[in-house]
């Protein structure tokens, strides 16, 4: 009641004084756009729906378990990982200390000061003219009503700053996840391509060798042998570049897990195999976008972004606080445990703006400012987060045509690496057809291994563009974090 009535009387004096601070003609312009709203397109509309959500462990669909080692430990040891948790418990000490401000405060203070007293004020005698003791010891307690909620919405946005930290933890492990897996993927697709340059190697040894041979014979000339010779420092060069790109992305896997350079050196050729079905697992956009950890946490920061506009408004009007102290005070040293030296005081505070210079609405005005960017920056994620899921499905669906050709043409490939095996050995044609329809079926190989790699790599894109299995809908971080900081 005593409350209400305190609330009552600021709101009187906010009528009787129109001079006060006015928040008028400042407001908020952006406004979050809705998912289901935007046009998915017909990559989206017409892929399967029926396939269940990305697991957390996502990964585990390559089987392989050097990779799960590899993002298990990226998970637990890598940098960005213990920086994002520091962030997270920063934003919940941040929380607890916005928390602090709403509850009574109560302190202790005293004084021992040795002061010579003026003789031309207030000071009685015999202390005024004179040194003396000026000693105070007092119990203070004081509460902020929160009339108008102000400190209550610093509180609820703090709440969700926390939130939105602890949602941005769950992107950097899914970025360090995918990354990881993009990298591995392309060191199997680089191992594999190895071994076919390994394999044009020994080709072009033996068409050397057989021009070689013909030109002793007087059946081939130089310039043939030089030309087929020539292939060879090539594919060499092209087999120590390769060797390189297989070092440097050890280096980079072993960095991604949160070791040094040289702790994947040892580390194998992969064994990746993904059997898996492609597609979604709804088609609504909301419900495409909605888990993904950025454009979770960037509708948190909308939230805290509102409450500290409503907390910048509450400042428009009159902060009342509770104020009470007891204790002693005198001049004199011995006089101070005395009962005449008891002090006490209790009442309201009353602080009205009136006039500030322009400082309450400039503040409102930035903080309004702040939520229209919190607006815009959800907006453009959740553009961006729908163009990623159906960038996926773009390069699989191309991705699948063009394993289909090249299947068919790597089958006609090897057809004619055949006949011409036949026609050599019934004399018809010399070994050379041979090995360059060897070449012809390696090319095709090639380019397979290039698109299984897309594939591969494309799917750790998908389960990132999903949102990689790392929120769930039915939770919500404010919920736990409001129970452990209120």
């Amino acid at each position: 009641m005593y409350r209400n009535i305190l609330k009552a009387f600021s709101t009187a004096v906010i009528a009787v004084l129109p001079g006060c601070v006015s928040m008028s003609g400042i407001s908020t312009t952006a406004q979050p756009r809705d998912a289901n709203s935007l046009q998915a397109g017909q990559d989206i509309a017409h892929a399967r729906h029926d396939l269940p959500w990305p697991k957390e462990d996502w990964w585990r669909a390559y089987q392989d378990p050097a990779l799960n080692a590899l993002v298990e430990r990226s998970l637990a040891d890598h940098p960005d990982i213990h920086a994002a948790r520091a962030r997270v418990a920063m934003a919940e000490a941040q929380a607890q200390t916005v928390a602090a401000a709403r509850a009574p405060q109560a302190s202790l203070n005293g004084s021992l000061i040795r002061e010579r007293f003026t003789d031309l004020q207030f000071i009685p005698p015999p202390w005024n003219g004179h040194t003396e003791w000026n000693n105070k010891a007092t119990a203070n307690l004081s509460y902020d009503l929160d009339l108008w909620g102000r400190r209550e919405q610093q509180w609820k946005g703090a709440l969700d700053s926390a939130s939105a930290a602890a949602v941005e933890a769950q992107q950097v492990k899914l970025s360090l996840a995918t990354a990881v897996v993009r990298h591995y993927v392309d060191l199997s697709r680089e191992y594999a391509l190895h071994h076919i340059i390994e394999t044009r190697i020994e080709i072009a040894g033996k068409k050397r060798d057989i021009t070689q041979r013909a030109l002793a014979a007087g059946l081939s000339t130089e310039i043939a042998v030089t030309e087929v010779e020539t292939a060879i420092p090539v594919l060499r060069s092209q087999l120590e570049a390769s060797a390189e790109r297989i070092t440097l992305l050890k280096q980079q896997l072993a960095v991604l897990s949160g070791q040094g350079p040289g702790a994947t050196e040892a580390l194998e050729r992969p064994t990746l195999a993904l059997h898996v079905d492609i597609g979604l697992p709804d088609n609504v956009p909301a419900s495409l976008v909605g888990r993904r950890p950025d454009l979770v946490a960037a509708r948190w920061r909308i939230e805290a972004a509102s409450h500290d506009v409503a907390s910048a408004k509450a400042a428009f009007y009159p902060d009342i606080n509770l104020l009470s102290f007891a204790g002693l005070q005198a001049m004199g040293f011995s006089h101070l445990l005395s009962n005449a030296a008891g002090v006490a005081g209790v009442g309201p505070a009353l602080s009205l703006p009136l006039f500030d210079g322009g400082r309450r609405r400039g503040n409102l005005a930035a903080q309004g400012a702040a939520y229209d960017i919190a607006v815009e920056q959800y907006n453009s994620i959740l553009l961006q987060a729908l163009q990623d899921v159906s960038g996926q499905l773009v390069v699989l669906h191309s991705n699948a045509g063009q394993h289909e050709e090249i299947h068919t043409a790597l089958a006609l490939a090897e057809k004619s690496r055949k006949l011409a095996s036949v026609r050599n050995q019934a004399g018809l044609a010399n070994y050379l057809q041979v090995l360059e329809a060897e070449n012809q079926v390696l090319n095709q190989q090639a380019t397979l291994i290039e698109l299984d790699a897309v594939r591969l790599s494309t799917y750790a894109g998908l389960m990132q563009a999903l949102g990689g299995g790392v929120i769930a809908t039915d939770t919500s971080p404010a919920n736990t974090m409001a129970a452990r900081v209120h």
